[in-house]
């Protein structure tokens, strides 16, 4: 198409050449003769004519011959590129193909419509879907998606999209045969020039996974309930042999069902966090959200926690910086979590040393801040803090003790009342540890007594 092009341009110009040097040199033959009448002067001007035309063709043909060459070499690299394309599609295919799951691109556009420009062949195995199907309208998949994790898929996507950051999630796909499986994703969003968001990543199937979960948690839900009855009995019988009800024990004996007792009252602990991971995870735990006033709820927990703390000759001091602050929440849980916040802090505590609580609002929430001055934690155990049974691998905060579910319990408490916990730390600085709540609205609280 494009040489047709040059070729009937060229020809236009030798034409446009042509009839230009023949109406030039006539009008010059013209002007000479009227000076010069001989037919010398004419015949020397139709060879200059027929020269120019000569040297005109040579030059157009050369210009052709360039150009034909230059778009040679267009066409020459673009095949290269298109080569390169098609082998880098190639290697990238086959990459995939031995991934588990899915590798996507996924688009969403600023009004609103949504396609996966990529996809690997792995959605068969997902969705039961082809990549040309989801390559222009991203529907079929959305389709597919729980009843129950609609709205939570799509508010991850659009937070993810406001904020531009990970999207990871784990959610319910329904196929059409109703089989329902367990996916997790994760992607890196990537703002476009025409404003749209683009999405790299993965899902993959982890059905199996959940199943491995599900019975795991349900062996310990079961050995937890068999196991808290007689540990009750036997901790009451450990209790009145330690008090002497029974007589005097020999001291031995008595060093003895001390060191029972306590180890007594670990398990107790241990069993009491695994039936309250279980009643979060399945949904069954109660909560008691209304709003009320919130240093209180701080106070009463440093209370219920300075002997704990001295324990490890460590104190707390609270400041509150915003003292009258409402907020929607279940107390004894709130308590709960404080608790967990406190004692983590005071056993990892020097000596001495004081744990500061802050309390301050924070936009339209209010901030708490547990900050100590231990060890803290190291940059591979910060991915895994909140995870059940996380605990940091050095000898030393083992031998501190506890479940490794407090801060896992706490995560799940904080979400259920529609709060947030994190942390900020650097070994061997300390820790911060924070809790976010929203605050209760005025029309929310009680009135105030005539």
């Amino acid at each position: 198409m494009i040489n047709q092009r040059v070729s009937r341009t060229t020809n236009f110009i030798s034409w446009l050449g042509s009839i230009l040097l023949l109406i030039l040199f006539s009008y010059l033959a013209w002007r000479g003769y009227r000076l010069n009448p001989t037919g010398d002067v004419l015949q020397r001007w139709v060879l200059a004519f027929l020269a120019s035309e000569l040297l005109l063709l040579t030059l157009l043909s050369e210009f052709k011959r360039l150009i034909r060459g230059l778009l040679q070499e267009v066409k020459q690299s673009e095949n290269l590129k298109r080569h390169a394309q098609i082998e880098a599609g190639e290697r990238l295919n086959k990459i995939a193909s031995q991934l588990p799951g899915m590798v996507f691109q996924f688009q969403l556009a600023p009004d609103g419509s949504s396609c996966f420009p990529y996809c690997s062949e792995g959605i068969r195995d997902i969705y039961n879907l082809t990549p040309e199907q989801v390559k222009y309208d991203a529907s079929p998949v959305f389709s597919q998606l729980h009843p129950d994790d609609v709205q939570v898929v799509y508010d991850s996507i659009a937070s993810s999209a406001e904020q531009l950051t990970l999207w990871k999630l784990e959610y319910r796909v329904q196929r059409p045969d109703s089989e329902v499986i367990w996916v997790s994703g994760r992607s890196v969003p990537e703002r476009q020039a025409d404003g749209s968001v683009l999405w790299y990543g993965f899902i993959s199937d982890i059905t199996e996974r959940k199943k491995i979960e599900r019975v795991k948690d349900e062996f310990v839900s079961t050995v937890s309930h068999e196991l808290r009855t007689p540990l009750t009995a036997i901790s009451g019988a450990i209790g009145l042999l330690h008090g002497e009800v029974f007589g005097p024990l020999p001291p031995q004996a008595a060093q003895m069902t001390q060191l029972a007792q306590a180890n007594v009252k670990k398990l107790q602990l241990l069993i009491n966090d695994l039936l309250d991971m279980d009643k979060l995870i399945a949904g069954k735990m109660l909560f008691d959200v209304q709003p009320q006033p919130l240093l209180p709820i701080i106070e009463t927990s440093l209370r219920d926690n300075q002997s704990y703390a001295q324990q490890y000759q460590v104190s707390y001091q609270l400041q509150a910086v915003s003292a009258d602050m409402w907020v929607n929440v279940d107390s004894m849980r709130l308590q709960q979590v404080m608790a967990n916040l406190l004692s983590n802090a005071a056993k990892f505590s020097p000596p001495q040393a004081e744990v500061n609580i802050i309390v301050q609002q924070h936009g339209d929430k209010a901030l708490i801040r547990v900050i100590d001055s231990g060890c803290g934690i190291s940059e591979q155990f910060k991915p895994h803090i909140f995870s059940k049974f996380s605990q940091a691998d050095s000898s030393d905060i083992k031998s501190k003790g506890g479940t490794g579910l407090g801060l896992a319990i706490s995560k799940q408490l904080m979400s259920r009342m529609q709060g947030e916990i994190g942390f900020q730390s650097e070994q061997d600085k300390g820790s911060e540890f924070y809790l976010l709540l929203p605050l209760a609205s005025m029309a929310e609280l009680p009135e105030a007594d005539e």
